[in-house]
């Protein structure tokens, strides 16, 4: 035999089955913004990578050039503003 449910529970069932979507509609929208900062996370980290190693390659570049005006010109000091160098000792090689 069939009843018929009394109002109160109907609401109450129907504020469930609300409640239950709206929950589910928010974790379906953190669920894809979480994805789209984790890719653009991915991407973030894959510049930092290529700018690091773009610095790696330029401290190389320049540990190559001090050594070769060591090599030219001695221990001294660089004046980059007026293109002059300055050995430590006082004295030209």
């Amino acid at each position: 035999m069939t009843r018929k449910l009394d109002n109160e529970h109907l609401e109450e069932i129907q504020s469930l089955r609300d409640s239950f979507a709206k929950n589910s509609t928010t974790l379906g929208n953190i669920a894809i913004e979480l994805h789209v900062l984790n890719r653009q996370l991915e991407i973030m980290n894959a510049e930092q990578t290529k700018y690091l190693d773009q610095f790696e390659s330029l401290r190389k570049q320049e540990s190559d050039l001090l050594e070769k005006m060591r090599e030219r010109y001695g221990e001294g000091q660089i004046n980059v503003a007026d293109g002059t160098f300055t050995p430590d000792s006082g004295l030209a090689q």
